[in-house]
């Protein structure tokens, strides 16, 4: 079956699509890092260790994670991994396959590509135009958002809240279920805990990607001609850890040790552990506020003339990757590079990652 998706890949998939969030090489790379971290923590249970090796195949140490993320060339295709890294994809995979025929995921009644992202503009109340602005003032509150998948905004914002928890509830019973991974004598042999532990660890790392909060999910805002606005989803993406026409690899130099450094002393600061729906606004209201920064660098890697809310001009048609990594701006208070706001995104999803499946595995075992 596994063989037939990616057969399935190969034809249907010729480039990566810049409207899914981190790259398929930073999917399975994050999910890895959570878990072989959980592995390391005297804290988890040994019944847990166990089910995530056995869950896990190519488990590495972080200095060999280091050369796969420097010199794995992986494209779209989760080839040559296994287990919970192979399903922590699929659901871009999933994305790609539907193509023109959306087939609708229930019980949301949406196609699989809008459980990717929650657009916060539509939120905002009043006589407020629904549209990003660079100044932050069209980001809802937390409670201008319902928790109620009826609300027709949804269809529209994208359902990101609601799949988390639908995943998180799927991993405890299958947990409880004691159905660990796929197994001969197993039916249906892909519904398993190794199966939803991957598809949530691709929504919580969808998570923290800034743009899947914003109905400005490629920053064009920051250009004068929109319809020529360069493909900065992308740019933030994965063209640096796995474009196909170079390795950005001053990039990745500079981006490991920083990512490394945030693994230990980056805190996750949600305080609503249980309620995953508000857990995950609070995470794509704070990741929105990287926006601005993500689009001024946009601007500076295209010599694109004007101000924020005043572009002017023709960008460049070359896209200088180096020099949007490199741009600084403020987020949360603080100066930083576009590349330490990644390093700091990405990390924050490994932190994610770890604290969802430990959690899970505990209220799994209080049946």
């Amino acid at each position: 079956m596994r063989r037939l998706f990616l057969f399935c890949l190969v034809i249907l998939i010729p480039s990566a699509s810049p409207a899914l969030a981190w790259s398929t090489k930073e999917h399975i790379q994050l999910t890895r890092i959570a878990i072989e971290r959980l592995i390391a923590d005297p804290a988890t249970p040994s019944e847990m260790k166990a089910w995530l090796r056995d869950s896990t195949p190519g488990l590495r140490d972080i200095d060999a994670e280091r050369a796969w993320f420097m010199n794995q060339r992986q494209g779209i295709n989760p080839r040559g991994v296994d287990g919970i890294c192979f399903w922590c994809v699929m659901p871009d995979v999933e994305t790609f396959q539907q193509g023109r025929e959306e087939k609708k995921v229930e019980p949301f009644n949406v196609p699989e590509r809008l459980l990717h992202y929650i657009d916060l503009e539509l939120f905002v109340t009043g006589d407020q135009k629904r549209e990003y602005r660079h100044d932050l003032s069209r980001k809802p509150k937390i409670d201008d958002i319902p928790h109620d998948m009826k609300d027709p905004r949804f269809v529209q914002a994208g359902m990101l809240p609601f799949r988390v928890e639908d995943c998180y509830r799927k991993l405890i019973g299958q947990l409880r279920a004691d159905r660990l991974y796929d197994k001969n004598g197993q039916f249906p042999r892909d519904e398993h805990a190794a199966h939803w532990a991957g598809y949530l660890a691709h929504y919580l790392e969808d998570n923290t990607q800034p743009q899947h909060a914003t109905i400005d999910y490629k920053s064009s805002a920051y250009f004068a001609d929109k319809r020529k606005a360069p493909n900065v989803h992308a740019q933030v993406e994965y063209m640096m850890a796995d474009d196909e026409n170079a390795d950005h690899m001053s990039v990745r130099e500079a981006f490991w040790p920083v990512f490394v450094k945030d693994l230990d002393e980056v805190k996750d600061p949600i305080t609503e552990s249980k309620d995953l729906f508000r857990a995950t606004l609070e995470v794509s209201l704070s990741s929105y506020d990287a926006l601005p920064l993500i689009g001024v660098a946009a601007m500076k890697a295209t010599n694109q003339g004007g101000t924020p809310e005043h572009p002017q001009g023709e960008a460049s048609d070359k896209f200088d990757t180096e020099t949007f990594y490199a741009a600084r701006g403020e987020f949360h208070g603080k100066e930083m590079s576009v590349l330490e706001m990644k390093a700091c995104q990405q990390a924050w999803a490994v932190k994610r990652v770890e604290r969802l499946f430990r959690q899970a595995w505990d209220e799994a075992q209080a049946k």
